[in-house]
C-alpha cells in the first residue's frame, strides 16, 4: 500500500514538472517580447514622471510577478532594474537569486508585468525553502531609484505568505537621507554598552534584546520615517520587521549595519 502511494506521489510530481516545463517554454524565450505583457492604464496628465514598482506572487510555475507602472505624463526610457533575494531563516536559495534587465521604453499610463519563472534562464525566479526577503529596484534615465521589498515563505519556487516589509538601503543612501533630514528618528537596537562606544548621529538606543524596542514601538508615529540598524543582521531585521508589523510604513534598515557605515567613512557620535 505504501509502495503504491509513493509511486502515485512520484508520478504526480513528474507530471507537474513536465507541465510546468512545457508551459514555461512555449512562446517566452524572448524576454524582450512575449514575456513582457503591456496593459493600458488610465492616462494621467499634468504630473511629473513617476515610475512605480511592485512585487506579487505568481501562479504555479510563475514564481514572482514584477509590475512596472508609469503614472506620469511622459514616456520613460532606459529603465534599469534588478531583483534580489536574501535568505532569512532556514532558507536555501538556488541559482538565479539576482536578476538584472533593461526596459527600453515605458509609455505614459502603461505598465509592464514581468514573470520570473523557475525554468527561464534569463528571468529566473528564486528557488529554495524557507523565509526570504525579496527586493526589486529600478531607475529610469536619471530619476531617483524606486523599489519594493517583501518578506515571503519560499516553497521550491512558489512564494507563500508574501507581506510588506522594511526597505534595505546602503550607507550612502542612508547618509544622503540623513543630510536631507528625511528620518524622523534613527534607532540603534544594540546593547547600551556598545551603543556608547559609537553610533550614528542623532541615533537613539532602543535595545532589541531586552524588549525596550517593543515597549517603544507603540509610542512611535506610524506616519514617521525611521532608520533601524544594529551591529549584526538578526536584531536589525527583526526590529525593522516588528515596526512594519505594527503599522509603520516608512521603515528603512541600514545594509551592513554600523560596520558598513563606519567603513564608508561617515560620521559617528559617542
Amino acid at each position: 500500500m505504501k509502495s503504491n502511494y509513493s509511486k502515485l506521489i512520484l508520478m504526480l510530481m513528474i507530471i507537474f514538472l513536465i507541465c510546468s516545463t512545457a508551459a514555461s517554454s512555449i512562446g517566452i524565450q524572448s524576454a524582450e517580447s512575449q514575456n513582457y505583457k503591456i496593459k493600458n492604464m488610465e492616462i494621467i496628465t499634468n504630473e511629473e514622471n513617476s515610475l512605480e514598482v511592485s512585487l506579487e506572487p505568481g501562479f504555479l510555475y510563475r514564481g514572482i510577478k514584477i509590475t512596472f507602472s508609469n503614472t506620469g505624463d511622459t514616456t520613460l526610457t532606459n529603465i534599469e532594474w534588478c531583483f534580489i533575494t536574501k535568505p532569512v531563516i532556514m532558507a536555501i536559495i538556488g541559482k538565479g537569486d539576482v536578476c538584472r534587465q533593461n526596459i527600453d521604453e515605458l509609455a505614459s499610463g502603461e505598465e509592464i508585468i514581468i514573470d520570473l519563472r523557475p525554468f527561464i534562464s534569463d528571468l529566473p525566479s528564486p528557488r529554495g525553502f524557507g523565509r526570504v526577503y525579496m527586493k526589486v529596484q529600478a531607475k529610469a534615465d536619471d530619476s531617483e531609484m524606486v523599489r519594493d521589498q517583501k518578506q515571503a515563505f519560499l516553497l521550491f519556487f512558489v512564494a507563500y505568505n508574501m507581506k510588506d516589509t522594511y526597505i534595505d538601503i546602503p550607507p550612502e543612501e542612508a547618509y544622503s537621507m540623513l543630510m536631507n533630514e528625511t528620518f524622523d528618528l534613527i534607532i540603534d537596537v544594540v546593547g547600551l554598552d556598545i551603543y556608547n562606544l559609537g553610533h550614528l548621529p542623532g541615533a537613539v538606543n532602543y535595545v532589541w534584546a531586552d524588549g525596550t524596542l517593543e515597549e517603544m514601538i507603540p509610542t512611535l508615529d506610524i506616519n514617521g520615517t525611521y532608520l533601524v540598524y544594529c551591529h549584526t543582521d538578526p536584531p536589525s531585521t527583526d526590529s525593522a520587521q516588528k515596526m512594519v508589523d505594527a503599522g509603520i510604513e516608512s521603515v528603512y534598515r541600514l545594509e551592513g549595519n554600523y560596520r558598513a557605515w563606519v567603513e564608508a567613512g561617515y560620521p559617528i557620535e559617542t
